[in-house]
Formats: structure tokens, sequence, C-alpha cells
């Protein structure tokens, strides 16, 4: 996948989808769908460089590996400065998405405002379509029976610790991706080294807690188990990931690597002794072994109905 930053392009040939992409929810996949199934064109997402300061459900390299794995072809990350911001609706579509892109195809959801002030709207852009020669695709809201799918819904239930939800909603595990840093080695005192993962400052993360997760290392998935949290118990640290990666024993410090998350197990909390502690963590590693064991049994099984329903 391409991925282009700044003001600085000259594009042909674009299918694209515009918006904030944040979480690249069901609803954002499925806009984007639409513009990879557009045939002889170069299916692009365009987002605007996000905002500091804004805790984001992924950050930009992990919305870059999503995009990269849903066969997007290019993205382009465009800053939102105030020349943008002021810019009118009719003059951006000329400008950037023709001029710039030379756009053949758009797919937006149906609330899609653009421009100065947000003036611009998808009536604007069927207005326009015979103009500049492209196509208009309007996507409604995507909604189940709780209401409309959105990154609002999906970061409250990430406050509320509802991981499957979350899942669900998102189109795949929430993760979280980052370099293997080191930390104070307790973990391997107790004969549970973990992997540390250093996360970036504006990554919004699930609430404090132990989860049984799975970790991508070089292609190849483990069973693990995660905290994410302060570790009070050791002494004052920021928020941070510590994974313990199952029959795994290769060096991997310096190492980019993904944490999926699917099952709350224990909310931290601060323990009165090491020992207390390493007690609690050898029943936390038990019980996210038996929830992966559960898992691969049952994806098991589906794969025996699905193979005899075949």
């Amino acid at each position: 996948m391409e991925i282009i930053t700044g003001l600085d392009f000259k594009l042909k040939n674009s299918s694209v989808s515009l918006g904030k992409f944040d979480g690249i929810h069901l609803g954002h996949r499925f806009l984007l769908q639409e513009v990879i199934q557009q045939e002889n064109l170069v299916s692009t997402a365009f987002t605007f460089e996000s905002k500091k300061g804004i805790s984001k459900i992924y950050t930009q390299k992990e919305k870059d590996c999503i995009l990269r794995g849903l066969g997007i072809g290019r993205e382009i990350i465009f800053p939102f400065n105030d020349k943008i911001k002021k810019m009118a609706p009719k003059e951006f579509v000329r400008r950037i998405l023709v001029e710039k892109m030379d756009v053949k195809h758009i797919c937006v959801g149906t609330d899609f405002r653009f421009g100065k002030d947000r003036e611009g709207d998808i009536h604007l852009l069927e207005k326009l379509q015979k103009e500049y020669g492209y196509t208009l695709t309007a996507v409604p809201k995507l909604t189940d029976e709780m209401g409309i799918i959105s990154s609002t819904r999906i970061r409250r239930l990430m406050d509320s610790g509802k991981i499957s939800e979350v899942n669900r909603l998102l189109g795949a595990p929430y993760f979280m991706m980052g370099r293997v840093g080191h930390g104070n080695e307790l973990g391997r005192k107790m004969n549970m080294p973990t992997a540390n993962l250093r996360v970036e400052k504006d990554k919004k993360l699930l609430p404090y807690g132990v989860y049984a997760t799975k970790v991508k290392i070089h292609g190849k998935e483990y069973n693990s188990v995660t905290n994410i949290g302060k570790k009070p118990t050791v002494g004052e640290y920021s928020a941070g990931a510590e994974t313990y990666i199952m029959d795994f024993c290769e060096d991997i410090y310096g190492e980019t690597i993904q944490v999926f998350f699917y099952e709350f197990i224990r909310p931290e909390k601060k323990f009165n002794s090491m020992e207390e502690l390493q007690c609690q963590l050898a029943k936390d590693k038990e019980t996210a072994r038996v929830y992966h064991e559960k898992m691969s049994a049952h994806c098991a099984r589906a794969s025996v109905l699905t193979s005899k329903k075949a």
C-alpha cells in the first residue's frame, strides 16, 4: 500500500473514501470495500492528520496496518491546517479530489460533511458529479439492534471493558502494536517473562486489567495473557502493556509486535506482596490458557461443520 502524506502529490484514477476512520469499524469497512470493488481504479482511503492530544482507537501505524490488510491500494494522510479549514467545499472537490487525485469514484457516508464550516455534503457531491466526471456512492450509517455503529459507541464500550462487543463492532479483534522494550524483568524472576510494549501516548487503552490475548510476531500468532496498567505492586510506572507469550522463548527485544485482545480476566490491583502477585499471575496464566483451549476447540468444531455443509 502506498502511503502519501502532505500536499505534494499528483495521482491518477482514484476511487476514494473520505473520513476519520477512527477504529476502522464495520461501517468504515463497508465504505472501503465499496472503494476496492471499483474496477480499474486505485482504491484510496483519504483521511486527515489526527489532532495531537486526542486518544485514538488505533494509532496511525495501526491504521496503516489495517488498511493494508483490507487491500486498500493507497492511503492519503492530509494536513488539516488553517488553509484547508477555510477552503470552500467546491474548491476542495476541484483542487484536491479532481486536480490532485483524478477522482473517478467517491464513496462516503450520507452524513459526510467537509469544507469551510462543514458546509459541503453529499448533496453538493451529487451536484458536482457531471461537472467533474466522477460517480458517487452515498452509504447510510450501518446499524444493528442497539443502534448506529460508530467510533463513539465503540469508545464507550471500551471504557466499560466490553471487549467482545468492541471486537464485534470493529469487525476484528482490538489490538495494539508497538516495539518490545526492556522492563524491570520482574516477570523473568518469577518464571513468567513478559514482553513490554511501548505504547504511543495517544493510544486509547482498554480499562486497566488482565486480558486473554494473542500475539503476532513475524506473521505467526501465539496465545498470550496481557496486563494493561501501571503495575502498582512493583512501583510507579506510566500506563503500558506487558504480555506473557505462551510456549515461546525467543528474544524479541526491539521487534514490533501486535497484541490482540479477546477476553477480560480481572481488573488490575495492588497486591500486598510479590509472592501474592506471583500466585495471581500463575492463576491469570492458567485462566488465559483455558480460554484459548476453549476457543481453539470451538473453531475446530465450526470448521468441521462448515466442511460437512460444503
